[in-house]
């Protein structure tokens, strides 16, 4: 399979489906990349884990009851994002096609080789992430604002259709 023409990237307003959607559109497809799945107790969302999607590697990188860098009301422990999320990124620039990321987010611009690495992707080509959809973070504004991305704007009325898009773009 060829290099894309351009990266996408899908973003909306929380609860629009960015998440099921990227999983839907890489379904049976070979991928580098993670994401990064809700945990939820007591039907509340607690904590978010990060779950490497070529070696089904995970941890919990943030939740409720971390006491570490703070995005919302959640604890973020970045090394234990990193030492998933940055093989899990390495591994797809060197060896895959496409490079899911879920997502590219308040959380994980905590981390810097995390974002160097989301460069060294998009710069290939090859990258079809959620971002955060509205963020005053300038490394996300920055991405966002690439020459070479194409954004979907996800709503619960247009997920079918873009999801048919996607599928015939990857």
């Amino acid at each position: 399979m060829a290099t894309m023409k351009y990266n996408i990237l899908i973003s909306g307003p929380p609860a629009s489906g960015k998440s099921t959607l990227l999983r839907e559109a890489i379904q049976n497809k070979e991928v580098g990349g993670f994401s990064t799945p809700e945990i939820r107790k007591d039907g509340e969302r607690w904590g978010f884990k990060v779950v490497d999607f070529h070696t089904g590697k995970e941890a919990v990188f943030a939740s409720m009851e971390m006491k570490p860098a703070v995005v919302s009301k959640y604890g973020v422990e970045v090394d234990v994002f990193e030492r998933i999320a940055i093989p899990a990124l390495e591994w797809g620039i060197e060896n895959a096609n496409t490079i899911a990321i879920d997502e590219i987010g308040n959380m994980e611009v905590l981390s810097e080789r995390f974002k160097q690495l989301v460069g060294q992707a998009l710069d290939a080509k090859k990258v079809i992430a959620t971002i955060s959809f509205k963020s005053k973070n300038p490394f996300i504004e920055k991405v966002k604002q690439r020459r070479d991305v194409k954004i979907y704007y996800l709503t619960r009325v247009n997920w079918t259709r873009i999801l048919k898009e996607l599928k015939a773009e990857i």
